[in-house]
Parts: C-alpha cells; sequence; structure tokens
C-alpha cells in the first residue's frame, strides 16, 4: 500500500533552477528505499519536501493520504513530530549531555519525565551506547555521536525516518553497522528513506534504489524478491 506519494512534483528555485523535474514515485510503509544521485541531483531537495521545509511549486506530496501542502499551521509540527531524521552532520548540543540530546525531541511533548527516561534508554540500547548517557558529545567517536543523532531521531517512535547521507563521515564498517540499524527500524515497521551517494554500499543492502539525476527520476531499481534470493 502507498504511504509515500510524489505525484508530479516539480519544486522550482528563486533563480529558476529545479531541484525536483515532475518526479512522480510511491513507496509502501514499512519499506527502505534509497534515493541516489550526484550532488545536487534532487536528494535533499526530496527529502526537505518531505519534511515540509519547502513546497512543491506544483504537484502533490501525499504522507499517509494527506497532502503535506493543505497541512495547518497546527498539523504541520504534528506531523513533524511522526518523522525521524538524521543528518550527515548530526547536530549534537555539546554542552549536555547524550541523554539530554535524546531527550530533547521527547521534552517537547511535554510526557513525564518517568516515561522520557524510560524512552531514551531505549533508544541508546537500540544503537549500543547504554554506557555513554552521562557522557558529553565531545568524549565520544564520530561513529558514536552519529549512532547519538540516530538515537534521537528514533526515540519518539516515528512512523518515517528521513536520512540525508547518514554516512558521509564514517569508515565501511562504521557505515554498515548504521545501515544495519536503519533496517532494524524498518523490520520494526518505520519507513525508511536514506540519501547516500555510497552506490557500493547501498548495493549489498537488498533494497529499491531511486536514482535521482537534474532533478528527475532516472532509474527505479525495485528489491530483489524473497525467491530471488534464495535462487
Amino acid at each position: 500500500m502507498s504511504f509515500l506519494q510524489l505525484q508530479r512534483v516539480t519544486r522550482r528555485f528563486d533563480n529558476g533552477s529545479e531541484g525536483l523535474s515532475d518526479v512522480s514515485l510511491d513507496i509502501e510503509q514499512g519499506s527502505m528505499v534509497f534515493l541516489t544521485g550526484h550532488s545536487g541531483a534532487g536528494k535533499s531537495t526530496l527529502l526537505k519536501l518531505l519534511i515540509g521545509a519547502q513546497m512543491p511549486t506544483s504537484g502533490r506530496v501525499v504522507v499517509d493520504g494527506s497532502d503535506i501542502a493543505q497541512l495547518g499551521p497546527g498539523a504541520l509540527p504534528w506531523y513533524r513530530r511522526q518523522l525521524g531524521i538524521v543528518l550527515q552532520d548530526h547536530n549534537l548540543l555539546n554542552d549536555r549531555t547524550v541523554f539530554d540530546n535524546v531527550a530533547l525531541p521527547l521534552r517537547v511533548t511535554h510526557l513525564a519525565a518517568k516515561e522520557i527516561a524510560r524512552r531514551v534508554r531505549g533508544a541508546l540500547a537500540t544503537v549500543d551506547l547504554s554506557d555513554r548517557g552521562h557522557l558529553y558529545p565531545r568524549h565520544l567517536s564520530t561513529g558514536e555521536q552519529q549512532r547519538v543523532g540516530i538515537a534521537r531521531a528514533v526515540v519518539n517512535r516515528p512512523q518515517i525516518i528521513l536520512a540525508d547521507e547518514p554516512t558521509g563521515n564514517l569508515d565501511p564498517y562504521l557505515s554498515r553497522q548504521v545501515m544495519a540499524l536503519f533496517h532494524q527500524f524498518k523490520d520494526l515497521g518505520s519507513t525508511v528513506l536514506v540519501a547516500s551517494h555510497d552506490i557500493d554500499l547501498i548495493k549489498d543492502q537488498g533494497c529499491r534504489i531511486l536514482h535521482l539525476s537534474q532533478g528527475a527520476l532516472v532509474q527505479d531499481t525495485q528489491a530483489p524478491s524473497a525467491t530471488a534470493e534464495q535462487t
């Protein structure tokens, strides 16, 4: 069943250039999909449209049956709380502990402190950082900092995880670890969309790959079927 849809979406900027050009696609709920393409191909623009940080010049961006452009001032922030966003630059707050960094998305929802603590501990356990909650980001390795960013993105149990070059600063071993985490979240029911230029890495994931070029969707490689994997 289609969960994320772009319906003939064009995003044109003030200088006349197009970040996306007449792109249509459907993504099923609970799937993991990769976006690839050269720098400036439109990957980040597509993610910003799904976040609601930008709106299409024409066409519709539909998530779970709702046109994002039609969401009111109160509904858009609520929608964004259903998202987990992972960036190459994880933007951790250096004056707060790992625990407090991960807790940030929950504190704006006014959850009870006991529930916040329970969810943060669970998120840190998921990324294998249970013993790092009391530390500050400067005490962590680059890979650990990225995993803190992932824990912060998933602590609110998002329906959708959007990741923009999440392994860009990581070595191949840590990159595979991050991808394993995304597969885990997909298996738990999240819809995961990852933008990456690392072709060798994403080809090994067994997932659908959408290739963008100059704002256009030029190739859609479907994930191998279970039957094909067994033969």
